[in-house]
């Protein structure tokens, strides 16, 4: 009988451990980055309310339709070395899809966020403009359903 319960404790043990041990969000230092800004390409625009853009200064990983939704192009400037584009308008683009959707493109100030606490598809700047890295961790999910 004295086994069985040293064995139920155990695996008790194991369990209550594997709980603990297992975390989903990536484990980041306490520390404050030094960061100055990031850039996070979400989409814009929709056809009734178009983005002033061209395929040029649009950003890589990001598609551009027009007002019907057909493809005009993918971006070809990337957030790391920005293109010297001219700054007119396409008018055949109405708005963007980049992977990222939702919450802010340009981070500003940063805060406390450094690489590792920073989100997946987000490039950070230093304070000189210089860029630093690209952030490392998963964007939490939006709340579907907001408090009532």
């Amino acid at each position: 009988m004295a086994v069985h319960k040293e064995v139920n404790f155990v695996a008790y043990l194991l369990i209550v451990l594997g709980m603990f041990l297992h975390v989903d969000a990536k484990a980041c230092t306490k520390e404050c980055g030094n960061l100055g800004f990031g850039i996070c390409p979400r989409s814009e625009g929709s056809p009734l309310n178009p983005i002033c853009i061209n395929c040029c200064s649009g950003y890589k990983g990001c598609n551009y339709y027009n007002s019907f939704g057909k493809f005009i192009c993918e971006g070809e400037s990337d957030p790391k070395r920005p293109n010297a584009c001219t700054l007119n308008c396409d008018p055949n683009i109405a708005y963007s899809r980049c992977p990222r959707s939702q919450g802010k493109s340009l981070i500003y100030p940063t805060g406390c966020t450094t690489c590792c606490t920073g989100y997946k598809g987000c490039y950070y700047f230093g304070k000189n403009g210089k860029f630093v890295c690209e952030g490392e961790s998963d964007e939490p999910k939006a709340n579907m359903y907001p408090a009532m």
